[in-house]
């Protein structure tokens, strides 16, 4: 499993080759409130900018996804979906072990992201998610045109571009901290974080082969924020059995409220830690509730199983 390396932020003082409409955001920037309730997918302005033009990436890029805008609107609905969506009367969890913790609930606060540009460019890798240094609402999606060019020999090569592209949508949508960006509050771990980017992605459909979902507990990664896939079968697991609908939507969202406060079960202070307080257990016995799980060999359904995919790049070079 590589290791992603957190890029600087970044602010490009070049122009879009292409610029969609603006279009108001479900959440005001000037009202970040957290309290502010909307599942209604935002709508941030959208730029792309092709730095070779003469590349062959190019050229596939804009056969694969010649409508760009729609394309992310749809990446756009996964996200809230998936983590923006409370789960309603009709959504009853689906336990197949004792659900010891509460009934998913929480009141969705959307980013207010305002604009997302992605720069096609000749780099090594795949992709990456910044935001730019002067407005950490304004994100890059960086995307390797060799990458593309490389994915016209898979089978189904706009999954794959759209699949990589729904997972960095979701590093410009997800929480990770309070919005007042306090350096004492504690970080999640990098894998939940990408985790979660491919927790969505697994539950839009965009499956590649190369992602072999575990049939028992030695199957797993060695831990349970390896992260991408590895991490992504464990959030789905603990939503679709352990919890119910809204349980990775409620811990992105507690990220938002609380920050990442602790992985034991109980605080120096006595009260109860991260996981022990959103789901009723600490994250080590999920994890090997998640293990028992697979060794009942209960079998979990996943459309479009038959997807491509590469690897998060890794180290992104000029």
């Amino acid at each position: 499993m590589r290791h992603v390396k957190k890029e600087p932020r970044q602010r490009w003082h070049t122009t879009a080759l292409v610029d969609t409409r603006t279009h108001p955001t479900a959440i005001s920037p000037a009202d970040p409130s957290p309290n502010k309730q909307s599942t209604v997918p935002p709508r941030p302005k959208l730029r792309l900018q092709i730095n070779d033009l003469r590349h062959p990436g190019s050229d596939a890029f804009l056969l694969l996804v010649p409508d760009v805008a729609s394309t992310i609107d749809k990446a756009l609905a996964d996200i809230i979906e998936n983590l923006y969506t409370p789960p309603g009367s009709q959504d009853e969890p689906h336990t197949v072990t004792t659900s010891k913790g509460p009934t998913p609930t929480f009141t969705p606060s959307i980013p207010p992201t305002r604009s997302v540009t992605f720069f096609l460019r000749d780099i090594g890798g795949v992709a990456y998610t910044t935001g730019m240094e002067l407005d950490d609402d304004h994100k890059e999606i960086h995307v390797s045109l060799q990458y593309i060019h490389t994915a016209m020999k898979l089978r189904d090569p706009r999954a794959e571009i759209v699949g990589v592209l729904t997972h960095e949508l979701v590093h410009c949508y997800q929480h990770t901290a309070p919005r007042q960006d306090n350096v004492s509050v504690p970080r999640p771990p990098g894998g939940l974080i990408e985790g979660i980017a491919d927790f969505v992605r697994l539950k839009a459909g965009f499956v590649p082969p190369h992602w072999k979902r575990p049939t028992s507990a030695q199957e797993r990664a060695d831990k349970w924020d390896q992260g991408y896939q590895h991490t992504a079968f464990f959030l789905e697991w603990l939503e679709d059995v352990r919890i119910g609908k809204g349980a990775v939507g409620m811990l992105n969202d507690r990220l938002l409220r609380s920050g990442y406060i602790g992985e034991s079960e109980t605080l120096e202070n006595g009260r109860p830690g991260f996981w022990k307080n959103l789901f009723g257990s600490g994250v080590d016995e999920l994890w090997d509730d998640y293990g028992k799980y697979l060794d009942g060999h209960v079998q979990m359904i996943t459309d479009r199983s038959g997807r491509d995919w590469e690897d998060e790049i890794v180290n992104p070079s000029e």
